[in-house]
């Protein structure tokens, strides 16, 4: 998965789903594309935390 920060957790999954197609060429299924959604929101969310954190620690 690409580690550019999408702004929004529906722009992760959309960036996630677009490079499994470009690696494996083809749409994922819909259980591939569940598992997609799952870890992209997690890492996404991991990434917001990060963030704070950093935030918090320049303030």
């Amino acid at each position: 998965m690409p580690h550019t920060h999408a702004h929004s957790k529906a722009e992760a999954i959309h960036e996630a789903i677009e490079h499994f197609a470009e690696e494996h060429h083809h749409q994922p299924d819909a259980h591939e594309k569940a598992r997609l959604v799952s870890d992209a929101i997690k890492e996404w969310e991991h990434e917001e935390v990060e963030s704070m954190h950093e935030g918090g620690k320049a303030a």
